[in-house]
This record gives C-alpha cells, structure tokens and sequence, in this order.
C-alpha cells in the first residue's frame, strides 16, 4: 500500500528524477457528464495520482496542491465552489466603513516587515519576497515603473527599485495580473484585478467562471493610482469569478481606446473603459501590441485539456482588435497545445515568436514567422526548456509558469521563461540555459517559476518577474553547452540583481512568536521559505514552502519550522541546524496530514510538543520520540487544528476537515483526560463546513472557541462554555466571508477575542453583541493568522501576500475606571510631503511623556523619539531625510496609541 501520507517520508527533497506520470491528476478528473465540477473531483483526482506516486520523486504539483487547498477551506456544503460575491461585497463595505468611521479603538496597525530579502545561510534555500506576476514601466521615465504582485497589490517605485510605494486605496482585493499605463498620461492606469496563473485548473464551461483567486475585471485610475474605480469590465460575481483578465492593451495614440482580453475573451472600449464590446469570446492566454503600429495585435487562445475546452491558436487584428483572423500556424487546435505566450521582435516586428506548451505542460515548440503572421514555422520541440532541470526529462508547469521575451535588436535572438530561464540565438533552433532555480546561494540567480519578462527601452535593462519577486539584469548571458549537463554546479553568468526588496508582499501561512524576546518570531511562506527574524534581522532557514512555527518561550534557540502535509523539523540552536520531528512519528498509512498541520507546545510546559495528522500524537522530549494520544474512528480525514487548554492541559480540543471526496463531514472531538479517551463533540456545529481554528481559553479548561471557513452566511464562530457539550454561534454581524483564525487575548478579563478573516481583523469581548472591525490600517488581505504578545500588548497578523503586520491589543481600562476624555489624534501635513512636515497630536494625557516611531511600509524603522508637551497638544517640525515610499508614524502616549500613515515623493 502507498502512504497517503504525501509530506512525510519525504521533508524538503528536491527529487532530481521527474517521473512522466507528473501532474496526470490534472488530466484524469472523472464526473458524470453535464455534472457541476466539484471538490470532491479534484480531491479525488489528486489522491488517487498521490496513492499510486512517490511524490518525494515528483515536481510540478505543490502549486496545485496549494490552489486545491485554498479552494477546500471556502468550499460549499456539497463541494461546491465557493461564491465570491459577499468577499467582494464586504471588502467594499470595510473600505467604506474605515474610511467613514471613528474608531474608539484603534488597532494602530503597522508593519512588521520582512523588509528585504532574507539572509540564506543554508544551500537550497531560494531568495524571494512574493509572486509578482506582471512589470509596466513608465513612458519616459526610466526609475520610474510598476509591478503588479499576486495576492500583495499594485507597487509603483520612482528611484529603479531602491523605495517602493503601494497602490491599492480602493481595490477589494490585491490579485494582480496586469497593468496597463496610458503613454500620453500616466497618471491613467488600468489594472486587471485577480490571479490568471492558475487558468487551466478548474475551468467550468457552462458560464465561462473558474474557481480560484478572485477576479474583479479591470479598475482604473486618473490620479496615478491615489484612487481606483471599477471600469464597465466588472462582471456579475455571483457565477464566481468569470471577469479574470489577462492583459489591457492602450492605444499610444488614443488612451480612450482600449482592448482587454481574459477568460471572457476579447472586449474594446472607445471610452476610457466606461463601456466595452464583446469582440470573441475565444479563451486569450496572451495579447501583444505591434511596436511600431499600434492597430495590429496578436493573441493567443487556450485548450485546457483536462476539459478537453477551447481550441489553441493566434489570431491577428490590423484594426486596434476590432475585428481577428485567425493565423495558419500549424499548432495543433486541441489536445496537444495548451498555452501559448508570444512575443513580437522590436529589431523587426515582422518576427512574431509564440512559445507553446504541451498537454503535459512541458515544451511543445517554438513557432516563428517572419512575415507578420502569413507563414509560421515551428523551429524546435527540444530539449525540454520548461523542464526543472537540464531539459531532459518530461513534465513541467508551462500552464503556471511561461514567458517569452524578444531581444530588442537581434531578431533571431529570444529569452523564454518557465522554471528556468533559457535562450536562443539563432531564432530558437537550439537552446542554452541561462539560469538554474536552486544551487549555492553564494551564487546569485533568478528565482524559480517566470511569469513574465520584459525590457526596459529606457534603461536598457532586462526584467523577470518570478515567485520570488522580480530581477533585474543589464544583459541574460546564455551558458555554454555544458550547463544543461552539470546545471547544479554551473555558474551562470548572467549578475541578476533582486529589487523586490522594500516591498512588503511575501504571503505567509503562519506565524509564531518568541515570548522571551519581543519581536522575533518565525513565519512560513509560501515559495520562499521559512523566515527566522531575530534581533531586527530576517534569515531564511528552511527551504521549500514554509508552514507552521514555533519558537520555544523560554529557550529561544528551539524553534520548529515545518513544509505541507506535516513535514516537521527541529533545531536546539536557533536554526542553524535541523533534525526531523516528523520522522520519529509512529503514523499508519491511513493517516494524513493537513497542508497547513497544526503542531503546538504544551501551554506552561513547552518541552512538550504536540502533533496532529489524522491522529494527535505526543512529545515529552521536544520532538524525539512519540506517543499516540487518539485512535480516531476517520482514516484518512486530516485534522486541521487542535488546542491543548492552557488552564488544563489534560483538556485537549481537536477538528478534523471535511473530505468531500471521502464521503466524511467535519468532526469536532475532546478528550478531559489527556487523550485516554475522546468524544465526538461536532453536534451544533456546521460540519458540512471546513473547521479552520480553535482556541481554548487560559482559565477555564472548558471554554473553547473555533472557526469555520467557506461562504455560509451566519456560519463562523462559534463558542462552547461547557466544553463543547453545547454551542453558541457567535457569528452576529459578521460579514460573509471565510474565518481563518482566532486567538483570545490572556490579559483580557472579558475574553477579548480576534478573528482573522480573508478580508482583515474582527473584535469582540463578552460585553459587545456584535462584531468590530478591527483592521483600520491593515492592507484588504487575507489574515491568515493571529498570535499575541501577551507581555507587550501587541497583536501580530500573518498575512497572505502583504507580509506580517503588529498592532496593539485592545485596552479595556479605557471607559472602566479611567474613562478616555480625550482621544488622541495625531494628523501630519503636508501629506505628500518631502520628508518635512508638521506632526500635531491632540488628546494627550497631562503631564506624560510621549513617543513618536516612523517605520516604512516594510517595518524598517527610521525614527524612534521621545517627546514632551506641557498640555494636551503638541506640535513639531520635522526635518527628515527619508526615501520615496509609504510610512507609519506612531504616537504612543500611556496606554493610547494612534498611527497615521504619510507618503514621501
């Protein structure tokens, strides 16, 4: 029997040998014919692939496995996908509010970095700060661009990189996947709003939606992206999210004319996007503009095999897409061909370059014409140049990852992206890599997975934007023949410098704090590692996909870092060597184990370490050996949180997911004994729902907390005072969106509580009867996490694509016995400014001191002061030399706290 156990045998393995089975869940998903596409299908699909693969040995199905999970926790009762429409309806409606309200508390939100790249210090562990899927840059300026990340926003920089600004006042969502800027204004911009990576996976055909990563169409801007609307391309949201757009094309002549084209198809507007004409309804991968005449445009459209759908192809419009005709390249329509990317030569726009990817997702070919689109020839079908390697195995991600780039003075040389870079100088007859994704990271290189490329005219530069950010370099230097044999050990030579530092968008998982010294903590990305930050500095220290950690409260040299599907490691010296947890586990091959595992130290006695798969298994010496503390009665169903009380540690608290494809709801269970025996506490509970998070109270062994994802209205929280005997939902007035989270606040005497959310911060405490958003500050993102620095009073947020964020826990002193007379207020103008401004603060408590703390937009912090005032007011001029980019200014006087946020230009 094959371990369903998929993360555990095999901890960080990078599996040189790629099997040509790779990624066939993709393409054997079975339902009945006309039936709704589902959950439990593709969970099924990929089991059963897992089941029969050492995937130790197996590339190019994280990404999915990733998406899969995503999709798991917002499902509806019977697997369906979930509806999207009240996320957006509620993101606006937190827009409003914030901006609208006066908080009478104020969560004083601020960054808390990574503010650059971490320090590798372990080989195999890859640089990256976020997935960036798209760069513009401006008409005249060469400092002056903007990339367009994920799930982090829109990032514009004005000095090539060194400072960064984020662009996102407005959107619902930060899933960006274009940005189009008008050549005669740049201050009018349009931005596709939602993921396209992920468009060959889980496309429904009856209504043109797919299920992943939030799509909003196209919104613009007329003030430099101060403020954003929603165009005329806004679909309806409530079919999910059929308004995904790949790319926005501007007329350089008329910026009233535009061309969009997505999973919809292809869409003009003659009115700056107020309205739009349905031109095809073809599904477009790709759209590209001809240099010199600005009326002829090639695309590209899809087959997405797995649902055997659409046809691939070019089309060609002489008339600003108007009208098309398709082109007689000799790429097979379907069942061969997926995606195409293209890309026109600026040396002779007669050379169009379209780069195909194959029904594995591997390299099908390069076609060329060289006569604008007449006559096309396919130059090469080999190596295998989207392959993770020396290109000659099988397999690859080309449906994810895939980018072409042409030189700008050499026709028939080209650059093409998909987990590596490679080029050709002879019009892609034959290949050399120039990049290699892992190695010595004395070395530098690009990071994995390219999804776009671009050239600076203005600079002369080249740009890849990749799953760790984006490059820059002032020329891609193929290696020789050499490198695709000993590509581990070749230097390659092209010096790739990363300038996605001083963005703030690494999508963290998890979080853990060290109590012992305030501000380190540990975070799991997602691609780039698990982070260490310790004394201000950010180190990466495991590689792969970064999940859960801890840092031991009373030692912080121990720390536990993790990878999905329960892949454990242990280190006794503050990280800089690891031992296996996970291995000394005695799980049965019936077990699972969550994408996201939850493990935590016993709370008061932290050399304890607790552990659940599908089982809840116990360590008395910090991970070297278990013992199992359940035999629960759901093979296979992986548990997806557990919570050991804090007053009673023999009270323990644990969830199991639904698993659609298993025919099994969620469970909720307790045992008061230590694990000798469990009970099946579900009932009350919405067990057709993902159960997301629980957390047990620190005084009272039988009150307990716990979350549940997806989109039932009213269905989120819920509380038991009686050990889970009985259930009170909680939900109130929360808005309809998926719960990530929660976590009580142990210095609260009204059992404060925070939820996380995919869409921000909540509070509420025994004494409220409804919900409070608590997220004035934070970024529209999903909170994917909430822990609390009891002893200082703060609160951090893991966030998924805008990184870590602190603020302040909620003071319930105010309005007890010291009731606030003043509320402080802190305002700094001008704003914009230039690094000198005039802070004014009122409200402040007689007699105090007070602080003042400025730290960037990636928590780097560039003034900490004290000051004074003889009333209640104060007023200073500062005279400050600080970079273009956004930033916080903190006053903290007593127990009161305001932050205010400033832009320097």
């Amino acid at each position: 029997m094959k371990k369903r156990f998929y993360g555990l045998v095999a901890f960080f393995i990078l599996g040189f040998t790629v099997n040509s089975r790779a990624q066939d869940f993709l393409n054997n998903i079975a339902r009945e014919e006309g039936e709704p596409l589902k959950i439990q299908h593709l969970e099924a699909a990929f089991d059963n692939w897992a089941a029969q693969t050492d995937i130790s040995e197996e590339k190019g199905w994280k990404w999915y496995a990733r998406w899969l999970h995503e999709q798991e926790v917002r499902a509806g009762g019977d697997g369906s996908f979930g509806n999207q429409e009240p996320l957006f309806r509620a993101a606006a409606e937190k827009v409003a509010l914030e901006q609208n309200r006066i908080a009478e508390r104020s969560p004083g939100w601020m960054p808390a970095g990574p503010e650059d790249y971490a320090t590798i210090v372990t080989s195999y562990i890859i640089r990256g700060m976020g997935r960036i899927n798209c760069i513009t840059f401006h008409p005249t300026d060469a400092n002056t661009f903007w990339v367009g990340v994920a799930q982090g926003g829109i990032w514009k920089t004005t000095n090539g990189g060194q400072s960064w600004l984020p662009l996102d006042n407005g959107l619902p969502i930060l899933r960006i996947s274009d940005i189009a800027v008008n050549p005669a204004n740049p201050d009018e911009m349009y931005v596709s709003v939602g993921d396209y990576a992920y468009l060959g996976v889980a496309l429904d055909l009856d209504d043109r939606k797919r299920h992943t990563h939030y799509g909003m169409g196209v919104y613009k801007t007329t003030n430099g992206g101060q403020s954003w609307a929603p165009t005329g391309l806004t679909f309806d949201q409530t079919g999910r999210d059929g308004s995904l757009t790949r790319r926005v094309i501007v007329h350089p002549d008329n910026g009233q004319r535009l061309v969009a084209a997505g999973l919809f198809g292809i869409r003009t507007s003659e009115d700056g996007g107020a309205t739009w004409a349905n031109i095809s309804d073809e599904m477009i991968w790709d759209i590209e503009r001809h240099p010199a005449e600005p009326d002829i445009l090639y695309a590209s459209t899809a087959y997405v095999r797995n649902l055997d759908a659409g046809t691939a192809g070019i089309w060609k419009s002489t008339d600003f897409g108007q009208s098309w005709t398709e082109l007689e390249t000799n790429i097979p329509p379907t069942n061969n061909v997926q995606r195409i990317e293209l890309s026109i030569s600026p040396a002779n726009p007669d050379y169009v370059y379209a780069l195909a990817c194959s029904r594995n997702r591997d390299f099908y070919g390069l076609y060329r014409t060289t006569d604008g689109g007449d006559s096309w020839e396919r130059r090469s079908n080999s190596p295998n140049i989207l392959h993770w390697y020396g290109g000659n195995g099988s397999g690859g991600q080309g449906t994810y990852d895939l980018a072409i780039l042409a030189h700008p003075e050499d026709p028939d040389r080209i650059y093409t992206g998909g987990i590596n870079i490679w080029g050709s100088e002879d019009g892609g007859l034959s290949w050399r890599m120039a990049s290699y994704w892992v190695g010595d990271p004395s070395r530098v290189s690009i990071h994995a997975d390219q999804h776009f490329l671009a050239y600076n005219p203005l600079d002369n530069k080249y740009y890849g934007c990749n799953d760790g950010g984006v490059s820059r370099a002032d020329e891609i230097v193929l290696g020789t023949e050499n490198a695709t044999q000993d590509y581990d050990n070749y230097s390659f030579q092209t010096q790739w410098e990363d300038i996605a530092g001083g963005m703030q968008i690494t999508s963290f998982y998890r979080l853990g704090l060290s109590q012992s010294n305030p501000g380190d903590l540990i975070a799991g990305t997602q691609d780039n590692s698990t982070w260490l930050k310790k004394n201000g500095n950010w180190t990466g220290i495991i590689g792969g996909d970064g999940m859960e950690g801890l840092i031991h409260p009373e030692n912080p040299n121990i720390i536990y870092g993790s990878s999905q599907y329960g892949s454990i490691v242990g280190s006794d010296d503050g990280g800089n060597g690891f031992f296996s947890v996970s291995s000394n586990i005695p799980a049965g091959n019936d077990e699972r184990a969550a994408w996201t595992t939850p493990f935590m130290l016993e709370p008061g006695n932290p050399d304890v370490l607790y552990v659940a798969y599908t089982n809840l298994y116990k360590s008395v010496d910090g991970g070297g050996s278990f013992q199992q503390l359940s035999n629960f009665p759901v093979p296979g169903l992986p548990a997806s949180s557990f919570a050991v009380s804090p007053a009673d540690p023999d009270y323990i608290y644990l969830s199991h997911r639904i698993y659609h494809s298993l025919g099994q709801p969620s469970y909720f269970w307790r045992t008061r004994n230590g694990g000798n025996s469990w009970e099946n506490v579900t009932d009350g509970l919405p067990d057709d729902l993902y159960f997301t998070y629980t957390t047990a109270d620190d005084a009272n062994p039988n009150l307990v907390w716990m979350t549940v994802g997806g989109f039932s209205d009213g269905q989120k929280v819920f509380r038991s005072d009686d050990g889970g005997d009985n259930w009170q939902n909680i939900s109130y007035n929360l808005p309809n969106i998926p719960v990530n989270c929660v976590v009580q606040d142990p210095n609260s005497l009204i059992n404060g509580l925070y939820i996380g959310t995919d869409i921000g911060v909540y509070y509420i405490n025994d004494e409220m009867e409804e919900w409070e958003l608590y997220s004035e500050g934070l970024p529209n993102v999903i909170v994917s996490e909430l822990e609390i620095l009891a002893s200082e009073g703060k609160l951090y947020a893991a966030t998924f694509g805008r990184g870590i964020w602190e603020g302040n826990t909620v003071d319930e002193t105010v309005g007890v016995d010291n009731p606030r007379l003043d509320v402080l207020t802190a305002k700094v103008s001008p704003n914009p400014n230039d690094g000198a401004f005039l802070l004014e603060v009122e409200g402040l408590p007689p007699a105090q001191g007070f602080s003042v703390e400025i730290v960037d937009i990636t928590g780097r912090r560039v003034l900490q002061a004290q000051e004074s005032a003889a009333g209640n007011r104060f007023a200073a001029q500062y005279e400050l030399e600080l970079p273009y980019g956004l930033y916080f200014l903190r006053v903290t006087a007593g127990k009161q706290r305001k932050v205010v946020k400033f832009i320097v230009e």
